[in-house]
C-alpha cells in the first residue's frame, strides 16, 4: 500500500524515538480497516510533545472512548466503539474504525463532544509530518513565517479539507500561535 506519507519520512522527521508503532490487531472489539492497521503498523504515530501517541503495551491502559472518558461521565452512544488516538495539543483525538474518521473531542458542559478533524489516519499522520518539518525549519530560519505557516495550511486542505473546515479546530489554533510565535 502507498501512503501520502513514508516510513522514511516519518523518522527523518520525527527521529527513531519519536515515532510509535501500533500492532497490527485482529481482536474483534480492536476492529479497523486494513488500509488504516497496516499504516499503523508501518508507518506509525509520532510521539512528541505536541502530539502524544496514546498507544501503550500496559493492558490496564484504556484506549477505547467509552472507558477513557468513564471517570468524566458518559461519552455519547455513536462513540461507543471509538479508539483514542493521541493527543494534539491539549486536545483528544479519537478514530471511528467503521468510517475511518478522526476526531477531536473535548468536555462539553453536560457530555462529551466530538467534531471530525481529518478524514483518516493517513490524513492525520500527513499533517502532523507537515507541521513538524515546518517547526524545523521555522528553528533553522524564522523569516516568512507567516506566508510558511499559510503554504503549510494549503498543503494540508489539498490533501484534506476537514483539518481547517471549522473555524475552531484544533490546527487553527495551532497555526495560530506558530504565526504569534508561540510554538
Amino acid at each position: 500500500m502507498n501512503f501520502a506519507v513514508t516510513a522514511d519520512e516519518m523518522r527523518a522527521a520525527f527521529g527513531l524515538t519519536g515515532v510509535v508503532y501500533c500492532p497490527h490487531c485482529t481482536a474483534p472489539h480492536r476492529r479497523l480497516d486494513a488500509r488504516t492497521a497496516y499504516l499503523l503498523s508501518t508507518i506509525g504515530l509520532p510521539d512528541t510533545e505536541w502530539f502524544m501517541s496514546k498507544t501503550s503495551p500496559r493492558a490496564d491502559d484504556h484506549i477505547d472512548i467509552p472507558r477513557w472518558y468513564s471517570k468524566w461521565g458518559t461519552a455519547p452512544d455513536e462513540c461507543r466503539n471509538w479508539l483514542v488516538l493521541g493527543m494534539l495539543a491539549d486536545t483528544t483525538l479519537g478514530l471511528d474504525p467503521d468510517s475511518g474518521t478522526v476526531y477531536a473531542l473535548g468536555d462539553g458542559p453536560a457530555h462529551m463532544t466530538y467534531s471530525p478533524l481529518h478524514r483518516d489516519v493517513e490524513s492525520l499522520v500527513y499533517a502532523l509530518t507537515q507541521f513538524q518539518n515546518l517547526q524545523q525549519a521555522l528553528e533553522e530560519d524564522d523569516e516568512n513565517r507567516e506566508e510558511r505557516v499559510d503554504a503549510l495550511r494549503a498543503r494540508i486542505t489539498a490533501f484534506d479539507s476537514l483539518p481547517f473546515a471549522d473555524e475552531e479546530s484544533q490546527w487553527h489554533l495551532i497555526l495560530e500561535e506558530v504565526i504569534d510565535g508561540t510554538w
